[in-house]
């Protein structure tokens, strides 16, 4: 009787884990609503224009929470703010600032080194985001604030290689369970370049709790860098507005899933190799352009995925095999 007792418990438990990951696999991988991505939008230009957290608390969109910075410059700033409009936790990292020499020499240290086991990684980003311990300190805030909010949120955001830093972070708050093993947390980077090589990618998509929606406009530069022949790649699913057309695209992980979902072509990804074009690709890359973007997409001015692009195939009705 004990043992049959004990075999039920197991059985039951092994159900119950993999309910909670088909449904965790299943919330990363649906599209949020454009809204959704609005206050990190704010929040990813907002990182640029305060300084210190008396700044921060002055800031009518949001509650402050904490502002941590490193370097004796403050090279590196990060605002965690509260919403209770989303009920969310919101972590903005700034993005590159270019009269900064540490930030300029971290873009381009694109060597690559190991990040807690997950994979390997851009070496200037990962420094950045562990010089001081920052990582830790936000780590410390959010547990704090979720103790007090524990059914809010936590969303990570940021631009150019504040995008890149709130990926990692997110890859190090859930890869090594940092936040506990069932918190979920969603990353919205807005024109992130490459972070990490394939390994990592793989290690990324393995986490069920981990949900990443890279917002790319059109022919950004910094999100084509560093070079996929430099052994990089992009991590989570990709989301593409276009403003020539008004309209927004997403691709499941980027390269698709090699089943239903297809991948980015060069049709959409590929820049434009013509000098009257050459001032979108730095142009794109103003966060001013993806707020546009996302606020058009909310009023419903500009199209809005309502799901991943699909594999097309030639299969007649009858043609059951290749469905």
């Amino acid at each position: 009787e004990s043992v049959r007792t004990d075999m039920m418990k197991v059985t039951v438990s092994l159900f119950c884990g993999l309910l909670v990951g088909l449904v965790a696999a299943e919330w990363k991988d649906n599209i949020p609503p454009a809204k959704d991505f609005l206050e990190p939008a704010l929040l990813s230009k907002l990182v640029f224009e305060v300084n210190s957290f008396e700044e921060l608390e002055k800031v009518d969109d949001f509650e402050a929470v904490a502002f941590e910075e490193t370097g004796s410059n403050g090279e590196t700033e990060v605002a965690i703010v509260r919403s209770h409009r989303s009920r969310s936790i919101l972590v903005g990292f700034r993005g590159t600032n270019v009269e900064e020499l540490a930030d300029i020499a971290a873009n381009v240290n694109a060597l690559q080194s190991d990040f807690f086991g997950l994979g390997r990684v851009h070496r200037g980003f990962r420094g950045k985001l562990l010089e001081d311990d920052l990582h830790i300190k936000l780590k410390d805030d959010l547990l704090a604030e979720l103790q007090e909010y524990p059914d809010y949120e936590v969303i990570l955001t940021g631009h150019s290689q504040g995008a890149a830093l709130a990926t990692l972070f997110g890859a190090w708050l859930v890869g090594t369970d940092q936040l506990g093993e069932q918190r979920r947390v969603t990353a919205i980077p807005f024109g992130s370049p490459r972070v990490a090589s394939p390994d990592f990618k793989d290690s990324i998509r393995s986490l069920s709790n981990y949900a990443i929606y890279r917002i790319v406009n059109e022919e950004d530069i910094v999100c084509r860098l560093p070079g996929s022949f430099l052994n990089y790649r992009h991590v989570g699913h990709l989301f593409m507005v276009d403003f020539e057309t008004l309209d927004s695209k997403a691709f499941f992980e980027q390269t698709g899933d090699g089943k239903k979902f297809r991948g980015v072509n060069g049709e959409d990804w590929d820049l434009t190799i013509d000098w009257r074009d050459l001032g979108d690709w730095v142009v794109d890359h103003s966060i001013g352009d993806y707020i546009a973007a996302v606020e058009l997409s909310v009023e419903g001015e500009m199209g809005w995925p309502g799901g991943f692009e699909s594999v097309v195939t030639n299969c007649s009705w009858w043609q059951f095999w290749c469905w």
